[in-house]
């Protein structure tokens, strides 16, 4: 039990120097969207440089990133180091937001730190209902 505890600990403290490390802190969406409406996508971004949020089915990272199979695009600098992207609705059965699902979303800032250009954000999940 003291071993369980002590692991949860151990994994919680690292995904959170993670999002401290790369300053992306994701907002929304974390839970359901209704089908056949793009979600807003907003995080807190500490720091400059241009920020991407990709999107898709597999939480899988490939050089600490995601895929973006299902999704990729810039996201706008709002007030206070609020960024967001609301992606361009599709009105085909294959568009994410027309398939109900599982999906996974990644903030990635684009910012030179010594020889890392790439600073991603943790890996959210949302469904689509």
């Amino acid at each position: 039990m003291r071993l369980a505890v002590l692991a949860l600990v151990a994994v919680l403290v690292l995904a959170g120097s993670a999002t401290a490390a790369s300053g992306i802190h994701p907002l929304a969406p974390k839970s359901a969207v209704p089908r056949g409406k793009t979600p807003t996508f907003r995080m807190k971004v500490n720091g400059k440089g241009a920020v991407y949020v990709r999107i898709c089915r597999s939480k899988a990272k490939r050089g600490g990133v995601i895929c973006a199979a299902e999704g990729i695009g810039r996201a706008r600098r709002g007030s206070g180091g609020i960024y967001t992207y609301k992606p361009k609705f599709y009105d085909f059965p294959q568009f994410f937001a027309n398939r109900p699902g599982t999906y996974y979303w990644q903030g990635t800032r684009i910012s030179c730190q010594g020889t890392d250009c790439r600073q991603e954000g943790p890996v959210v999940r949302f469904t689509v209902e």
